[in-house]
């Protein structure tokens, strides 16, 4: 079994650091982009999130950070995974992907091939010893 972790976001960053600013700057782009191709007005998402509008606006706008249950509430409002919302979109895009599953299917066809060898030569043992008995 896994071991969970549970972290709040503040102790991650300390506030008015230059990468809390950026981080931020991030999931504010990232949520309007995410609420944009879901074809959301900000009143539909905050609804959604169950957040308030002037809220959201406030995350959008970068004026205020969030608590670790907001941003799991906006993930599932944006049909998204909260990691999403905190990486830039190309760390985790199609070509990401693709290329994950090539690593993965170059992995299992190698192994294939190196079962089908340790079978076969097995096989060829077997069928030199019972040939050694007759």
């Amino acid at each position: 079994m896994m071991p969970s972790y549970t972290f709040c976001m503040s102790d991650i960053l300390e506030t008015g650091s230059e990468d809390s600013d950026d981080l931020r700057r991030l999931l504010s782009n990232n949520i309007r982009m995410h609420r944009k191709d879901l074809h959301l007005t900000q009143e539909q998402l905050a609804e959604n999130a169950d957040i308030s509008l002037s809220y959201l606006a406030d995350i959008e706008h970068c004026k205020t950070w969030i608590s670790d249950k907001t941003l799991l509430k906006l993930a599932k409002a944006l049909h998204t995974k909260p990691y999403e919302l905190l990486v830039p979109k190309e760390s985790y895009s199609e070509k990401s992907v693709k290329t994950d599953v090539q690593a993965i299917s170059d992995i299992i066809f190698s192994e294939k091939k190196e079962l089908i060898k340790t079978v076969s030569d097995i096989c060829d043992k077997a069928i030199q010893e019972i040939m050694k008995v007759q």
